[in-house]
């Protein structure tokens, strides 16, 4: 019998629902009556009950009710915000559990997508299953005089109020309890919407997006919380602006380092850099170590940022080339390079999801090409490169869709996938971070 039900009244099962496998965004994958039916909560090999949220004709979307034949592989989850928040979805796995996982996903992604499977896959970079996040938005809201300080729930815009956040860096577990203690003295508070709290190699960095001007008292209460909490201080007026506010010179101190190649990479609250420190340290090492690039070699590197690549390779190799479409990203990387002493790099700011054949670097011929794409991958780049792309390709895959899609593209242009291994870069979370060397087939020796 087949159940007509609205997606907006979920109904339970009326069967016990046996898990098979997990999708690639870690939901449990099992059939029922001839249709897909994702399990939210739910781990292979698992027998449960789920509630269905959402049936359609294909599949369903459902969310465990009861687990009845747990995974050894099950944990308690550590965060006490962990069925409110809509941050950390996969607690309730190992750590070890999420990792092989993760290889899987990347690895059916490449076989279904792409038909290829690399020649050696090497042993995941693997991070602290907590402390690890050095990075995270905090939303702000004020309900009838009340100040609601935390993550977004599951599924909506509400605001899980936060006591403590397990995954944060140990130096920023303080600040969201700091902040609840210290915002409601502000006579402005309801302008302030969002914290932004960061941690660079020389201290606590913390941005506050306020929708209206803060009055001086608010302002020289402000001074006095970063001093006293040694943080530097940006405050955000408007989406284009963000101004340093104490110290007034911290905008220029931010950094952290690259130990292996000596290297220090100074940044902006606004710039984009890794939350996970141990795993992009990991990531450059290995970068550098499966490219083997020599003195006399000319390297790509586009979706270059601030030079997180782009600076290490450059201490190995005769020139590197980086390429980003934000200007301001190209101007902190040129910086970079000025501060480390790399003069041997060029930066050129152009959008890669364009037509950029006219450009100077896309002329170039190089021995490397590094790329780091969004979620959306490469695809619309790699055809244009086809007449300049050496025989070593590193792809930095945020994406194991995008990834797949983008192997297949360079398989048809003589590429092999030589290695591949997955990065930890986000523990208890669904994200999948994967490093792949691409070499073509006539330069791959025994």
């Amino acid at each position: 019998m087949r159940f007509k039900r609205s997606t907006s009244n979920p109904f339970f099962l009326n069967e016990d629902v046996r898990i098979e496998a997990l999708s690639h965004d870690g939901r449990g994958i099992a059939r029922y009556q001839g249709k897909t039916l994702f399990v939210d909560g739910a781990l292979p090999n698992e027998v449960v009950r789920v509630q269905v949220v959402e049936d359609k004709r294909r599949f369903m979307n459902a969310r465990v009710k009861e687990i009845l034949t747990p995974s050894p592989e099950r944990r308690d989850p550590e965060c006490q915000h962990f069925r409110q928040c809509g941050g950390c979805s996969l607690q309730y796995w190992s750590h070890e559990g999420q990792l092989s996982s993760k290889q899987q996903i990347v690895l059916d992604q490449l076989r279904r997508f792409a038909n290829i499977s690399p020649e050696y896959i090497d042993e995941s970079l693997v991070s602290p299953p907590y402390g690890y996040r050095y990075r995270c938005r905090l939303a702000i809201r004020w309900l009838k005089g009340s100040l609601q300080l935390g993550f977004r729930e599951k599924a909506n815009n509400t605001i899980c109020v936060i006591e403590d956040c397990p995954v944060l860096a140990e130096p920023l577990q303080e600040i969201p309890a700091l902040l609840k203690s210290f915002l409601p003295m502000l006579k402005g508070r309801e302008a302030i919407t969002h914290a932004e709290c960061f941690l660079a190699e020389n201290g606590r960095g913390l941005l506050l997006r306020h929708i209206k001007p803060l009055i001086e008292r608010d302002q020289e209460l402000l001074r006095a919380f970063a001093a006293s909490h040694q943080l530097f201080l940006y405050l955000q007026g408007s989406p284009e602006r963000i101004d340093p506010f104490y110290p007034k010179d911290g905008h220029e101190k931010l950094y952290y380092s690259l130990p292996g190649s000596d290297l220090k990479l100074y940044f902006r609250p606004q710039d984009f850099t890794q939350v996970n420190w141990t795993i992009n340290q990991a990531m450059v090492n290995q970068a550098i170590e499966w490219l083997s690039p020599k003195p006399s070699d000319k390297i790509l590197d586009l979706f270059c940022g601030l030079g997180n690549f782009s600076l290490p390779l450059a201490r190995k190799s005769a020139h590197v080339t980086g390429v980003e479409g934000s200007q301001s990203s190209v101007a902190q990387a040129c910086r970079n390079a000025e501060l480390n002493g790399c003069a041997n790099t060029h930066f050129y700011q152009t959008d890669l999801a364009s037509n950029f054949s006219s450009e100077i670097w896309a002329r170039e011929r190089y021995d490397i090409v590094v790329m780091d794409p969004p979620r959306a991958g490469a695809d619309f780049l790699v055809g244009q490169l086809n007449n300049i792309l050496p025989d070593r390709l590193l792809y930095i895959s945020c994406n194991p869709a995008t990834l797949a899609r983008d192997a297949g593209a360079l398989t048809s242009y003589g590429f092999k996938l030589h290695r591949l291994c997955v990065m930890d870069m986000f523990p208890q979370t669904a994200h999948v971070e994967s490093m792949a060397l691409f070499i073509r087939a006539k330069s791959i020796r025994a």
